[in-house]
């Protein structure tokens, strides 16, 4: 049973992986389930199966990317010699990075954006996104890190805009404003404003 489990999720990784290239190479509207069975050596039902359409698989990608969000508030239960404020920085520093790394990225924002405003399902997954970051504002109020009036989900909102707000600007292309370094030193300063000088 556990080698069926690690084969599926090998497989899913497998078409999320052709998925995301194909979407980056051809664009998503124009990429079929068929050609991205075919690059990643799987049926159209496996594809199908695993994520039922292009948008699951969108939303996958999605996902993946907000993982090192997650995987972050859950490390800093573990860990309480940790600055919470500054890991926080390098992990949206990092995400930052690693989209404007490829400018075709810019076109699966403006999708997922889209998806966002005309799906329901988005807004539980923006909550999660969320909810990942207040976890870490409350882990940096418990070392008292986080500077009054600041509240864990006040300043986990204020985050979330100040994030949501850059990548718009930069997947709409609506101003110069380059997630590197521009998009990191506003985050990074943001940050600096919630940190109890007295911690």
């Amino acid at each position: 049973m556990k080698r069926t489990k690690e084969e599926a999720a090998e497989t899913k990784r497998q078409i999320l992986k052709a998925a995301e290239l194909l979407f980056l190479e051809q664009g998503y509207e124009t990429v079929t389930l068929d050609e991205i069975a075919t690059a990643s050596s799987v049926s159209r039902g496996a594809v199908h199966f695993h994520f039922v359409n292009k948008a699951g698989l969108l939303y996958a990608l999605r996902d993946d990317a907000q993982l090192p969000l997650q995987e972050l508030a859950v490390g800093l239960d573990c860990n309480a010699t940790v600055d919470p404020l500054l890991l926080l920085g390098q992990t949206i520093s990092a995400m930052f990075y690693e989209l404007h790394s490829d400018e075709r990225r810019r076109g699966l924002i403006r999708l997922m954006m889209h998806l966002d405003l005309t799906d329901t399902k988005a807004d539980m997954r923006a909550h999660d996104s969320y909810k990942a970051i207040e976890r870490i504002f409350i882990e940096a109020n418990r070392h008292h890190a986080l500077a009054p009036p600041w509240t864990p989900k006040s300043a986990a909102s204020a985050v979330s805009a100040v994030v949501v707000g850059i990548l718009e600007e930069w997947a709409l292309a609506r101003s110069e404003f380059p997630l590197v370094p521009y998009g990191q030193d506003l985050v990074r300063m943001v940050l600096r404003g919630f940190a109890n000088p007295c911690a």
